[in-house]
């Protein structure tokens, strides 16, 4: 594939969508970089600007553009996923690297749901749905970044609101995105690809929302600083791989399904991803909370 190509990246102000961009963008790929926070984005394409501008690689302003998305928000999802149709007569690939992690809930939005499974599931399962068909047009690859966590589902509680406890309620939104990752692969096969990509532990130490979660005291603080203190590895260690799937197969129907642990392919069965009656009633109660048409 040696045209350029227009690439999303969900999430592009965390460590591992700053990491894909960067990797993305020294590729001569067009990347456009989503988040909640317009100066947060436009700071993040600027800081890639930069870094090209160093490397003496040359490149458009167009090629790193900015949009602002709360995925928590469906109606900013429609609204986002409506402005990128506008901009982009193709979209060759969207990277889902979004993850929230919210103390002290439940924390219940206007919407009625909770702030980690809006954010975390139903906001990028709509979104990509909104933009399939126009993937369809190029072989279209959907990247999800996941986490090595298997937390199963309480059906009857299917956003952790009446049990809520945080570690648990984020494992069981990751967990849905490896669910969500498989199924699209089978539901879309040969239209376009899906693949879940694990980074392991990413964080940019020169970030200050991340500094930010180290003052955190408790437990949760002293997880990160045990974290990246011992363990966190910098963005381009995922953003290198990420780039290599995004860019480097002219057969994306070969990687389709798969489950990548930064630049090997993980041959072991995965258990939520076979998972095909889980994958179906999740992929029914998304489209229901949603409010998509029902395929």
């Amino acid at each position: 594939m040696t045209d350029k190509q227009t690439i999303l990246i969900a999430g592009a102000t965390g460590s591992i969508g700053r990491g894909a961009a960067a990797a993305l963008a020294k590729r001569g790929a067009r990347v456009v970089l989503l988040g909640r926070r317009l100066e947060t984005v436009e700071a993040r394409a600027d800081s890639i600007r930069v870094a090209l501008s160093e490397a003496q690689i040359d490149y458009q302003d167009t090629d790193i553009a900015s949009l602002v998305i709360d995925f928590s928000d469906m109606e900013s999802v429609r609204l986002a996923a409506a402005e990128v149709l506008n901009r982009y007569p193709m979209i060759h690939g969207l990277i889902l690297s979004v993850a929230a992690t919210v103390q002290n809930g439940p924390n219940i939005l206007p919407s009625g749901h909770e702030v980690m499974f809006a954010t975390n599931v139903m906001g990028p399962f709509l979104f990509t749905r909104l933009l399939v068909k126009r993937m369809e047009q190029s072989d279209g690859l959907v990247l999800h970044v996941i986490a090595p966590f298997y937390k199963e589902i309480d059906w009857d509680d299917l956003e952790s609101i009446k049990n809520h406890k945080t570690e648990t309620a984020a494992n069981r939104t990751k967990t849905c995105n490896r669910v969500i990752a498989a199924e699209l692969a089978r539901r879309y096969a040969g239209k376009i690809s899906s693949v879940a990509f694990d980074p392991g532990f990413i964080i940019d130490k020169t970030d200050p929302e991340v500094k930010k979660r180290w003052l955190t005291t408790g437990r949760v603080g002293f997880f990160w600083w045990t974290m990246s203190a011992f363990f966190a590895k910098p963005p381009a260690v995922a953003g290198e791989p990420i780039a290599d799937l995004m860019l480097s197969y002219r057969d994306r129907n070969a990687i389709n399904g798969a489950l990548f642990k930064l630049d090997k392919r993980v041959e072991k069965p995965d258990k939520a991803m076979n998972d095909e009656v889980f994958g179906k009633r999740l992929w029914d109660e998304l489209v229901r909370l949603t409010g998509l048409v029902s395929e």
